[in-house]
């Protein structure tokens, strides 16, 4: 079943703890958000990446998307102390999608 994208900022890249140890980076071409839910096509896990038409649809939780003091050192040494606490869910347009890449 084929869903259309959302106009406004259809990418969406995030780390999300669900039911694992520690928190894995998502990328989703969102198709509905709600003020609890993210769903789209995930293209990205952690280290697997998928091309757009084997890609499953999955919805997310919005209270399980990681926060910045609960990634990795990796993430957190390049982040400024002060926004640990900030969401790790970033938005970005199809464009921006092509260019940089799951």
């Amino acid at each position: 079943m084929n869903y259309d994208l959302v106009k406004s900022k259809p990418v969406a890249k995030f780390y999300y703890q669900g039911t694992h140890t520690h928190p894995v980076r998502r990328t989703v071409l969102v198709v509905e958000t709600t003020p609890d839910l993210i769903r789209g096509y995930e293209v990205r896990e952690g280290s697997l990446t998928r091309p757009y038409n084997k890609a499953l649809v999955k919805a997310y939780r919005k209270d399980k998307i990681a926060k910045i003091g609960q990634c990795g050192r990796r993430l957190r040494k390049r982040t400024p102390i002060h926004q640990y606490p900030c969401s790790t869910l970033a938005r970005s347009t199809l464009l921006e999608f092509v260019k940089m890449g799951a």
